[in-house]
């Protein structure tokens, strides 16, 4: 069912908490990972510019949740880094895109 050899990786975007009046949108993708069955991925993300700032969204991924048709996705949430005025962060939360035969 999981080939070991094959490395992939999954897309990834949301918006963080609302804070300080505004919040943040994210768009990139995971780093890659090989196809272990307990397998996480590492992301680092750069959120919009807005409000004159931007702040990184970075961290692991849980570990591969399992569709019926042998696909996964990973769940991902934690807190960006600090930033802008007033020094703040926002918390974020999501689940990757499924896995691609890339």
């Amino acid at each position: 069912m999981h080939n070991h050899e094959w490395i992939h990786f999954h897309c990834m975007e949301g918006l963080t908490s609302f804070n300080f009046g505004h919040c943040h949108s994210f768009r990139g993708r995971t780093d890659n990972a090989n196809d272990d069955e307990d397998h996480v991925h590492y992301f680092s993300i750069y959120t919009s510019f807005n409000e004159g700032h931007s702040h990184l969204v970075y961290g692991y991924t849980s570990k591969p949740i399992y569709l019926p048709n042998g696909r996964h996705y990973h769940l991902f949430s934690g807190r960006t880094s600090e930033d802008g005025q007033n020094c703040h962060y926002h918390e974020y939360q999501g689940a990757t895109s499924l896995d691609f035969p890339y």
